[in-house]
């Protein structure tokens, strides 16, 4: 692996073979630490599908995953075919979708007939709620993701919030108690601080309040674990699928339990609303596909599932939870990260680290590429980034 130079001044000499030493421990922890099957052969395959790796430390994946060559390779594929053949491709497009819907069923073990395709997360769950009964009352959480907690207010519904700190669930489970709300919308994990609701809560959130319909935003959670809807505490959820599932733009889904469609009633419709290669796409789940679908997008996002299963959601996690536990440490003891992060037991692995645009500056000018979010830089490690990628990032928070 190969770093792109990036020149500095010489009196930082001393201060980066300080860091370097220091750094270099941190490395030989990490490898002894880190899944033996992600540091050989396997990484060195996952690595070179992404040539961006070879000249940048990427901790960005909660901005954007990255694009395979694999994925580049199959929409050249389905481009020629549309080419060549025209309607006699694109009419197998029901066919073909109907194939991803199960793809994705099968990924988060849901039902085919409950899951929809959508392009993003936004148009699913702007559809969702525009068919809610206007005297519901929700719960968001304060500060989560625009995208969940705007289309609710601006609407026009009751909402009371739940702050996100240290004491989430806690203080989910007090505004359960006190307000009684009819739906609880939340992300599982949070864009900016990275973090993590307790899955094993909403569960016994759900037993405790089942009639309060639960509907989860997953799309900084799915592909980094394995996760079964059927059998968690959420009615509804949706998901973008081009960050950690690496699937590119303009894909995601939406699945539903069977209990909740007679609570919502989506007022979108289409050919495809009520059509498919069957001729029988269930009424509800079809107001989420009205028109026509981009195969190219879908078509990408079934690929980066089977891309995703073939090396192990079960390796993906416990690397993740490697690097969850071990930035975190390093974080903690040069003083990076929020109380509300440091108390917690369990965290993703996106953190918010204290620094101004300057620090931003610096990492990005030392080929180290994050995100500002908040008050501070957003980095976010992924199954593919390495020791390297690590020590480097620390190279630089040092220098």
């Amino acid at each position: 692996m190969h770093f792109q130079s990036f020149p500095f001044e010489q009196d930082q000499s001393q201060a980066f073979l300080f860091s370097f030493y220091r750094t270099y421990d941190v490395l030989l922890y990490s490898n002894l630490s880190s899944s033996s099957s992600f540091q050989s052969l396997q990484m060195h395959k996952i690595r070179s599908q992404y040539p961006i790796l070879d000249k940048y430390t990427y901790l960005n994946t909660a901005n954007h995953g990255l694009i395979s060559q694999e994925l580049i390779d199959y929409r050249i594929n389905v481009m020629e075919q549309m080419r060549d053949q025209a309607s006699l491709y694109t009419n197998t497009r029901n066919v073909f979708i109907d194939e991803v819907r199960s793809t994705i069923a099968q990924f988060v073990d849901a039902t085919i007939e409950n899951t929809a395709v959508i392009p993003n997360f936004s148009t699913g769950f702007n559809t969702l709620i525009e068919g809610i009964d206007k005297q519901s009352k929700f719960l968001l959480l304060d500060g989560d993701y625009p995208s969940v907690n705007s289309p609710v207010e601006t609407r026009g519904f009751n909402c009371v919030y739940a702050s996100i700190n240290e004491n989430l669930e806690s203080n989910i489970k007090i505004a359960c108690e006190q307000h009684e709300p009819d739906i609880f919308c939340f992300s599982v994990v949070q864009y900016i601080s990275g973090i993590k609701i307790d899955l094993e809560f909403v569960k016994q959130l759900k037993d405790q309040f089942p009639e309060m319909v639960i509907i989860g935003d997953l799309t900084q959670y799915v592909g980094t674990e394995r996760f079964r809807f059927r059998e968690s505490g959420l009615d509804i959820m949706l998901a973008s699928c081009y960050k950690w599932l690496n699937a590119g733009d303009g894909n995601a889904f939406i699945c539903v339990k069977e209990r909740v469609k007679e609570l919502i009633n989506p007022n979108r419709i289409g050919y495809r609303s009520t059509k498919n290669v069957i001729n029988a796409i269930p009424e509800f789940i079809g107001r989420f596909e009205p028109g026509h679908q981009d195969m190219i997008a879908f078509g990408s996002l079934k690929l980066a599932m089977e891309v995703v299963l073939k090396i192990g959601l079960d390796k993906i996690q416990n690397e993740l939870q490697h690097w969850s536990e071990t930035a975190k440490v390093e974080f903690e003891s040069r003083g990076l990260l929020e109380k509300a992060v440091v108390n917690r037991k369990q965290h993703s692995t996106i953190f918010n680290i204290k620094g101004s645009h300057d620090l931003y500056n610096k990492l990005l000018n030392h080929g180290v590429i994050t995100s500002l979010r908040g008050d501070g830089i957003r980095v976010s490690f992924s199954y593919f980034n390495d020791n390297k990628d690590f020590a480097r990032l620390l190279e630089v928070l040092d220098l």
